[in-house]
């Protein structure tokens, strides 16, 4: 018993030491946090999955760069800079939230610029966010500048009524819902049209194969993985990256092809375990790509376009670009299944392979054909996407991938123009339901019309009903 006594009190020094020095570390590890890093500014930035970007290019009202005007951003972080000769300025900043940018009201009031602050919400991981691009030469949504308008009227109209004043402001709110309105129908017809872009050769590989291809989704992550290969790493020029982005797919679709899903026909092996296959092959896509390129956002342009308004929609070029792009190829598909000896050949193949190779058709052939054209299309969408989105990353398909599905079961699987108008409908309702609905569950609105429309017409929108099961 003395002894027990004796070797606890020979304990006790140590116990207290490793109370004092757990207490330390609690003092020390839990009281930083409150203090935020500073924000960097950098000369070009890039959002990537630890860092967002707020950037921007300073122009007069008549669209000259505005050069060594300082530049302050508040917030979460905090950080001050000075515009290069190009009117260009960024910073780099680690913690989500909001930032308030502004720059000096003399610089304002000399050059005619329409705002002197601007609030901007940035949120690493999502791609709308991950990159806030601010311009004191537009219409630029900012709280103080409407608060400073409004107070500075109240203060000349002080003698306005209380229901003129209710009036007024249920008239503003009507005027920014219906500017969101517009400016996110325009957003989900955009990115509807890029979703057709994968969806197509999605459904056409169904078409004609009866396999639902998992690994869709890692050919998109791919093409603007490949396009980001070429203008940053290989220095080489946009369009000529874009082409080496969609040949890399179509080669991959050909060897894809060749060496896996050909030998699994010959062998008779079923669409169920063929499916399973892609589910691995996309998991296995999915590491490569994480291995090579890491888990980061990558941008394949580092340029920051000038928008301009079409009526009540904010867009630029960059973006009709890509949208017109994206709607021609579209076009020439279509004309390509509908107007060629190929195109109706495959068309054939889809309807009833049996048929068609008693026909005459060379089914195997056909096949082939369509999975290159199918990735080269999925590489297309992810360079467009990457541009649009400012980046891609290792999952981009893979997050894509559930829509893509939706778009082609809605429209009607095995059906070109189906996957089309089917992308078209979740690309608008995944959008404007970010009206009513937290940003984050906009997905879920397009999930659910799904089911409905499912539950209605099971075999799609353009789907026949012998093609379901």
């Amino acid at each position: 018993m003395i002894a027990y006594v004796s070797k606890r009190r020979a304990f006790r020094p140590a116990l207290v030491c490793a109370g004092l020095a757990i207490a330390a570390m609690v003092l020390l590890f839990g009281a930083n946090p409150v203090t935020a890093a500073a924000a960097e500014a950098v000369t070009t930035c890039n959002p990537t999955s630890s860092n967002g970007c707020v950037n921007g290019v300073l122009q007069d009202s008549a669209k000259a760069p505005l050069a060594d005007v300082e530049v302050t951003l508040e917030g979460s972080e905090s950080a001050t800079t000075k515009t290069d000769s190009a009117g260009k300025w960024a910073f780099s900043v680690t913690a989500d939230g909001e930032y308030k940018v502004s720059i000096p009201s003399t610089v304002v009031q000399e050059h005619g610029l329409k705002a002197e602050t601007a609030t901007v919400e940035v949120k690493k991981g999502d791609f709308s966010k991950a990159r806030q691009v601010v311009r004191f030469d537009e219409v630029q949504a900012s709280s103080d500048e409407s608060s400073g308008s409004s107070s500075s009227s109240g203060s000349s109209s002080s003698s306005t009524s209380a229901d003129q004043s209710t009036s007024q402001t249920t008239e503003s709110a009507f005027s920014n819902f219906m500017s969101r309105f517009w400016q996110q129908l325009f957003s989900g017809v955009i990115f509807g049209l890029m979703l057709g872009l994968m969806s197509v050769g999605m459904n056409l590989v169904y078409g004609t194969t009866k396999l639902s291809s998992f690994s869709h989704g890692e050919q998109v992550s791919l093409g603007g993985l490949m396009a980001y290969v070429g203008t940053q790493l290989l220095h080489w020029p946009l369009v000529v990256s874009a082409i080496f982005a969609v040949a890399v797919g179509a080669l991959t679709g050909w060897i894809q092809n060749e060496l896996v899903w050909s030998p699994l026909r010959k062998k008779r092996v079923g669409p169920t375990q063929q499916m399973i296959v892609t589910i691995g092959l996309s998991m296995a896509l999915q590491y490569v790509f994480q291995f090579f390129f890491g888990g980061d956002v990558k941008g394949i342009t580092t340029t920051v376009p000038k928008g301009f308004q079409i009526g009540p929609i904010t867009t630029d070029a960059t973006t009709l670009i890509l949208a017109g792009i994206a709607l021609a190829v579209i076009i020439a598909f279509s004309l390509f299944l509908y107007g060629t000896r190929l195109g109706r050949a495959t068309r054939a193949v889809s309807d009833n392979p049996a048929l068609a190779s008693a026909s005459g058709i060379n089914v195997e052939r056909v096949v082939r054909i369509v999975w290159i054209i199918s990735t080269a299309l999925a590489a297309l969408a992810g360079v467009l996407i990457g541009i649009y989105l400012n980046g891609i990353a290792w999952n981009t398909g893979a997050l894509v991938l559930l829509l893509m599905f939706s778009a082609v079961t809605l429209g009607g699987l095995g059906t070109a123009n189906g996957a089309l108008v089917g992308s078209l409908i979740i690309g608008i309702v995944a959008d404007m339901s970010s009206l009513v609905i937290p940003n984050d569950m906009r997905y879920v609105s397009a999930l659910a019309i799904l089911i409905i429309v499912l539950l209605i017409r099971p075999q799609g929108l353009f789907g026949k009903q012998q093609r379901v099961g």
